[in-house]
């Protein structure tokens, strides 16, 4: 068996209390450590003290948002490596669109994100796609 310590951490970044708990059970079912933050400075304060395996980011929140922390992420030489998911219920091309807006001001365009999940999404299918992302490979359905 793992060790609690040895296994792969997930931070979860999502104001909202009910979706926090999903992504916590849904985490835990695939074996890893969840870890929550209820927004984005939160968030950004866990990864100075963990170095989690990969990233759930909502993008509406109070504080900071899902975008800038995005912004922050892919800056930082430190967290631009760590495998992120979008989870968010807003519309992935309005999203998109706001990436190439704020891209307009920026000296250093930010990439759009590789991996983005309707909160809608299936579990079975945002349970793969966390593994992938901790893993670094897709797995076979067990």
């Amino acid at each position: 068996m793992v060790e609690k310590k040895d296994r792969h951490k997930v931070l979860i970044i999502d104001d909202e209390i009910q979706m926090r708990f999903f992504l916590m059970t849904l985490v835990k079912s695939l074996g890893f450590d969840p870890v929550m933050a209820k927004d984005g400075v939160q968030g950004l304060d866990m990864l100075r003290k963990i170095r989690p395996s990969a990233i759930i980011l909502d993008i509406m929140m109070p504080k900071k948002g899902g975008a800038i922390v995005y912004q922050e992420l892919v800056t930082h030489p430190e967290f631009k490596t760590i495998p992120l998911v979008f989870f968010s219920g807003v519309d992935r091309k309005a999203f998109f669109h706001y990436i190439k807006m704020l891209n307009v001001n920026l000296e250093h365009n930010i990439p759009e994100p590789s991996i983005f999940v309707a909160k809608d999404a299936d579990s079975e299918y945002l349970k793969g796609v966390i593994k992938t992302c901790v893993l670094g490979k897709v797995l076979e359905p067990e």
